[in-house]
């Protein structure tokens, strides 16, 4: 009787390691998923701020976004063009990485919402910026799938609308 007790208190305290095992593991991965996604949202906010401290930091950077910023009765050589649409792509990079993150759930939608804002904010600030997002926008499609990118296709669609309501 007393090797079959034994037996029986072996068996449970096995059970008990896997069930303790297991519970360990949910934690872990749960924690793993928690590191990831604080992880990404640095990222994210490292590569807005890239453009920041470049504005911060860069006499010459500084001086484009004066033009940006107040494009009216402004000379736009090439190199401005071309750095305005560079800084253009650099946006929509940063919107596809995030609009990545909430695909598999790394930001939840009031993250995404708060970008989508940022992209009005943008469009709004900077009106030599709407030009190129506009192009890029219309020029490459698989960004027009993206939910983030919405503000833009608000903004094409309100332009379109006005010459038919004058």
């Amino acid at each position: 009787m007393k090797q079959r007790h034994w037996r029986e208190m072996v068996e449970i305290v096995g059970v008990l390691s896997i069930v303790a095992s297991v519970l360990l593991l949910a934690w872990e991965v749960k924690q793993s998923n928690y590191i990831a996604k604080a992880e990404i949202e640095m990222q994210l906010a490292e590569m807005a701020n890239q453009i920041h401290q470049a504005r911060a930091t860069d006499t010459d950077f500084a001086k484009l976004f004066a033009k940006i910023d107040n494009p009216e009765n402004q000379l736009f050589t090439a190199t401005d063009q071309s750095q305005i649409r560079g800084l253009t792509l650099h946006y929509i990079n940063l919107y596809s990485a995030i609009q990545s993150a909430f695909d598999k759930g790394f930001i939840d939608q009031l993250g995404l919402d708060s970008y989508k804002a940022d992209i009005n904010h943008l469009l709004e600030t900077h009106p030599a910026l709407t030009k190129y997002f506009i192009e890029i926008y219309v020029d490459y499609g698989p960004i027009r799938d993206q939910e983030i990118f919405e503000p833009i296709a608000r903004l094409i669609a309100a332009q379109q609308a006005e010459p038919a309501a004058r």
